[in-house]
């Protein structure tokens, strides 16, 4: 009987090592299965890292002007800051050296059209107070090729952020810094993968 009990509890140990195994086998094989590894190499790829593979070999430098401020919106350091940003990005991604307009082989110009700056309330119902607001910031780019004298795109770059209303002046501010921002990533982006 000692026997029997014995032998019975290290076959049901056998039975639930084999069956743990066979889970880990699974994952296993799913981990290196091909079609997960052809994810996995994609969501790699996507932490971006340009090489500047998408410029043209003749594109080695960029102007770009200071962003034309047509929004009405009343914070004059919004053109400014623009700016600097798009520069700050390209000098640290570093596919395109930042130059002098007239002598760069590709031209950034950027404005923010009327009405591209809207500071609205969010998520607010009828009868209820304003707690939170949005800044939403469009902006309107041309990419060209000032070697070739053509145009390698043209289009629109919005983003938003949120800020509480108790944060005043002071939140919309920074909301609008998070908005440049982010814009400003996103146009550098198109511009080293020119799309």
């Amino acid at each position: 009987m000692k026997d029997e009990n014995r032998t019975h509890k290290l076959l049901t140990k056998q039975v639930e090592a084999e069956r743990r195994f066979s889970k880990m086998r699974g994952s296993f094989h799913f981990i290196l299965h091909p079609s997960s590894l052809i994810l996995l190499s994609a969501l790699l790829g996507s932490c971006y890292s340009f090489t500047g593979s998408s410029i043209p070999p003749h594109i080695h430098t960029i102007g770009i002007p200071g962003v034309e401020d047509n929004s009405g919106f009343g914070q004059s350091e919004v053109r400014q800051n623009l700016s600097d940003l798009l520069i700050q990005k390209f000098t640290n991604e570093g596919s395109l050296r930042v130059a002098n307009r007239a002598n760069s082989d590709a031209l950034l110009e950027t404005s923010i059209p009327a009405s591209g700056i809207i500071d609205e309330p969010v998520g607010v119902s009828t009868g209820e107070m304003v707690k939170d607001k949005r800044v939403t910031l469009r902006v309107h780019a041309i990419y060209r090729d000032q070697k070739k004298q053509k145009l390698f795109w043209e289009r629109d770059f919005t983003q938003t952020a949120n800020y509480q209303l108790a944060q005043s002046l002071a939140g919309q501010k920074k909301a609008l810094h998070d908005a440049e921002d982010q814009v400003a990533e996103q146009i550098m982006i198109a511009v080293i993968s020119n799309w």
